[in-house]
């Protein structure tokens, strides 16, 4: 006998031509293999572009910058559950074309497509737009040395810039302040790629990110 799927009622997200679309749909506990195709469908999104290259999506825990799930594991195994978000986005071919990088907040920032030098400043401009009360929040803690942001260099602390091979990678040109890349410190001048999920540490015990790699047409 054939064992039952269980089903999940989730809000999905992806972006369409004329911005994000939100809906909430009632799905089966799958791996995301089989359902994206069906999620594709039902969102209008292409499958291919006119040259005929197939598009490749990732479903996402969260937001943009969520943890992707993994293709072959169902859903549940991988912390979905009824009632959570999830992000349906397009991934670049060999890596991304956009690079999108999560504050601690939750904002989402989506780099300029020539890449971007980290600094606290930098960062704070893009929190104050993003969510204006966090950025007060961040302003007040400042004052008593006790906020993330302040581990962050205000001078060019890391640059994050495209790379050839269609991806993203990180570099430092500082000694004097951690860069870290999934805990490991980068080494001066070193160019290290940037990974869909990966966690960007700036400064020992600092402002943690989290990067996820878009299609090129997010």
């Amino acid at each position: 006998m054939k064992q039952r799927t269980e089903s999940l009622t989730v809000t999905l997200h992806w972006l369409a031509e004329s911005g994000e679309q939100t809906s909430n749909i009632v799905c089966e506990d799958s791996p995301p293999a089989q359902l994206i195709p069906l999620l594709l469908s039902g969102c209008g999104l292409p499958l291919a572009d006119a040259s005929g290259r197939t598009h490749r999506y990732a479903l996402r825990l969260g937001g943009a910058a969520g943890r992707p799930l993994r293709h072959s594991e169902p859903a549940s195994a991988q912390g979905v559950r009824s009632g959570i978000h999830l992000w349906l986005s397009e991934c670049g071919p060999e890596g991304a074309r956009r690079c999108l990088l999560a504050l601690p907040d939750g904002s989402e920032l989506l780099l300029p497509r020539a890449g971007a030098t980290l600094t606290r400043a930098w960062l704070l401009q893009a929190l104050a737009l993003l969510n204006p009360e966090g950025h007060a929040r961040e302003l007040a803690l400042l004052e008593r040395r006790d906020s993330r942001y302040r581990y962050v260099s205000n001078r060019p602390h890391c640059s994050a810039r495209p790379n050839a091979r269609g991806g993203w990678s990180v570099s430092t040109g500082r000694s004097d302040v951690a860069t870290l890349l999934n805990g490991k410190r980068l080494l001066l001048g070193a160019l290290e790629p940037l990974g869909d999920g990966d966690r960007l540490t700036l400064g020992d015990d600092g402002l943690e990110l989290a990067v996820a790699l878009l299609g090129e047409h997010a």
